[in-house]
């Protein structure tokens, strides 16, 4: 298991060598969590936090209305429709996974399938797979991955939210809460649990506990080479963090909320050496209200994690291989090569001087990458003039 500390603020201003820019691809959405795209048309459906998922070809379509099984305010928080994820066998079941919370603070995962109408859902074949309560009304997770490497669903979920994780929820292994968990969904009752998920045959813990200690892991990816995994998590007070993960690494504990990033949380004589170490992190020192009230913050890294992709496209060769991030808060976005700790802020090259959301990056079928902007548009990721 590779392990890497990076102080990010010495390096952060790095000198942007790197020839890229954007696209907008759709605009004038409301509040956009997520992009997919369908295995083998590379149609790409738009996810809103508000319950709709809409496809987006010559025309708008709406494929699923989930609205009504969701509470959703005029001031933002973190539920709503969360995360979605084709089946890698789509084109043969017309399966694909959504995660939300409910109207009662719930959080749901379920299957779905297609109707005949290849462009509609059919919302009357919700079949859940995760349903239990959530304490609070933060800290949700919610994002749904298939490994390239095991076709297994990998899901998130925050560890329940308020400050401090007050039930220490994440540390626990008898929840689902602050986990990536790992299901095999090729079974006719829902889902299976694989045989070596780490926690497989206990009484005591949950069997689909792939990884813990994790606080609010805000996306996560894998690398579409060799499916190694990259955890954005979101911090407290202090740190924000990326947490990297090999393909084989299995239950192992991130710290939280023993450790914040890579420092003692509450108490400042921890044991650091049983957790894992973030792969990088930065310092969390903007204002969260501040960034959903629209009000720009100067000399400021950030608040909330975004978690990217490893770029394994062709069409833009100066980002091969680099992992690609961002912060919900002040709207930069980087570049970090693993081979020798380089990180470049790219948000000038990708984006205007105006005010972002980054909410999330998408993939494409061919490895192309997408950002994702919370105030209404999508972005493609092109190789510059």
């Amino acid at each position: 298991m590779l392990k890497y500390y990076i102080f990010f603020f010495s390096i952060l201003f790095a000198q942007n060598t790197i020839t890229i820019d954007s696209k907008i691809i759709a605009q004038d959405l409301e509040r956009p969590l997520l992009v997919r795209f369908e295995p083998d048309t590379n149609l790409m459906y738009i996810v809103q936090q508000t319950g709709e998922i809409l496809i987006k070809n010559d025309a708008t379509t709406l494929f699923l209305d989930l609205s009504k099984h969701i509470t959703i305010k005029p001031m933002p928080d973190e539920r709503g429709l969360l995360g979605m994820a084709f089946d890698p066998d789509y084109s043969n079941n017309g399966f694909f996974y959504v995660s939300y919370v409910d109207t009662e603070n719930y959080s749901v995962v379920s299957r779905f399938k297609v109707s005949n109408n290849k462009l509609k859902a059919d919302i009357n074949s919700e079949k859940k797979l995760f349903y239990f309560k959530q304490p609070f009304n933060n800290h949700n997770g919610g994002h749904l991955e298939f490994s390239p490497v095991d076709n297994y669903l990998y899901i998130s979920f925050g560890d329940g939210g308020k400050f401090g994780d007050p039930f220490n929820h994440a540390q626990n292994k008898g929840n689902y809460f602050g986990k990536i968990l790992r299901i095999d969904t090729n079974s006719e009752n829902g889902y299976n649990i694989p045989p070596d998920n780490p926690f497989y045959g206990s009484k005591y813990e949950k069997e689909e506990i792939w990884a813990y200690g994790l606080r609010n892991p805000w996306r996560f990816s894998f690398d579409a080479m060799n499916g190694n995994m990259f955890i954005g998590d979101v911090g407290q007070d202090s740190w924000e963090e990326i947490n990297y993960l090999e393909f084989d690494s299995a239950g192992l504990n991130f710290g939280w909320n023993i450790t914040e990033g890579n420092h003692c949380y509450s108490n400042p004589e921890c044991d650091q050496r049983m957790y894992i170490e973030p792969m990088l992190e930065y310092p969390s020192d903007a204002a969260y209200w501040k960034s959903m009230m629209g009000l720009k913050e100067k000399n400021i890294t950030g608040c909330s994690v975004t978690g990217g992709y490893i770029y394994r496209g062709e069409k833009v060769k100066p980002l091969y291989g680099l992992y690609i991030f961002s912060d919900f808060c002040s709207g930069k976005i980087w570049s970090f090569n693993q081979n020798n700790n380089e990180i470049i802020e790219i948000t000038a090259s990708l984006l205007s001087s105006d005010q972002h959301m980054i909410a999330s990056f998408g993939e494409d079928i061919y490895n192309e990458l997408y950002i994702v902007d919370y105030l209404g548009a999508i972005y493609k990721i092109q190789q510059g003039k």
